[in-house]
C-alpha cells in the first residue's frame, strides 16, 4: 500500500519512514506543504500523513483542499498541538484522525492500520476486539468470557470510536462532537450517561476492559485485571 508522508522535521519523517518501509509500506515523503498538496492532488495513494506546521502551507490548508477536490483518501494529522480546538478543526475538515507529537512510532502503526482497515471494504471490519472484549458492529453484540449483550445507538456508536482508538485518550468533546453533532445543543454530561451504561454492561458480561475517566481529558479503555 501506497503512503504519502508530508513531515518536515526530518528525523522523524525518517524514523517514520523506515519503520513503514519495514511494515511493507510503499512511503513517499515530502517535507513541504506546497509541494505535498501538489504531490497529494496528482498521484494516487491509500494514506496520507499531513503535519499540521509545516513551511509553505500549512496541514490544515492541505486537509481542506483535498477533500474540497473530493478526494476520500484517508488523513492521519501528526501535530504538536494538543488544544481541543486544532483536533475538532481537522476532524471538522474532514481528518480521519489525527495524533499529537511526540508519540510512539509502534502507536502511529497501529493507528494507520485502524485506519486502513477501516477504510478498505475487501477487509472484515465487522468485529472490534479490546483483550477479551469483543464488538460485533453487524448484530450490535458486545461479548466477554462467553458472555455476550446486545447495544444499539449512541452506546454502540462509543464503543466503537472507543475501540477503534484503544491506545489513547479521547477527549470527551471530541466524542460528544462525533456522536451528537458538531451543533447538537446536547450537554456534554450526555458522553457521562452513556459512559456509565457502558461501564453496566461490561460488568454485566464479566470484561476485564474498564473505561477509565483520565480527569480534564476524557476516557480511555484499560485492562482492570488478567485472568
Amino acid at each position: 500500500m501506497k503512503i504519502l508522508l508530508v513531515e518536515d522535521e526530518y528525523s522523524l519523517a525518517d524514523a517514520i519512514c523506515e519503520t513503514l518501509k519495514k511494515e511493507h509500506f510503499d512511503v513517499t515523503m515530502i517535507g513541504n506543504g506546497i509541494e505535498g498538496e501538489e504531490e497529494a492532488l496528482s498521484n494516487v495513494y491509500d494514506l496520507i500523513l499531513l503535519d499540521v506546521m509545516l513551511p509553505g502551507k500549512d496541514g490544515f490548508q492541505i486537509l481542506k483542499t483535498i477533500r474540497q477536490e473530493k478526494l476520500k483518501t484517508p488523513i492521519i494529522m501528526l501535530t504538536a498541538k494538543s488544544e481541543l480546538y486544532d483536533k475538532l478543526n481537522g476532524l471538522e475538515n474532514g481528518a480521519d484522525d489525527y495524533i499529537t507529537k511526540p508519540f510512539h512510532i509502534q502507536e502511529l502503526i497501529a493507528r494507520i492500520k485502524v485506519v486502513l482497515k477501516r477504510n478498505n471494504h475487501t477487509e472484515d471490519i465487522s468485529h472490534l476486539q479490546f483483550n477479551d472484549l469483543t464488538l460485533d458492529l453487524q448484530t450490535g453484540k458486545m461479548s466477554a468470557n462467553g458472555n455476550e449483550i446486545a447495544i444499539n445507538g449512541k452506546e454502540l456508536d462509543l464503543l466503537e470510536m472507543l475501540l477503534l482508538n484503544q491506545n489513547q485518550i479521547v477527549d470527551k468533546e471530541v466524542i460528544a462532537n462525533k456522536i451528537w453533532g458538531y451543533y447538537n445543543e446536547a450537554e456534554y454530561n450526555n458522553v457521562e450517561v452513556y459512559v456509565s451504561f457502558l461501564r453496566r454492561k461490561l460488568k454485566l458480561i464479566q470484561s476485564n476492559v474498564k473505561i477509565k475517566a483520565i480527569r480534564g481529558m476524557g476516557y480511555k479503555l484499560e485492562i482492570e485485571f488478567e485472568q
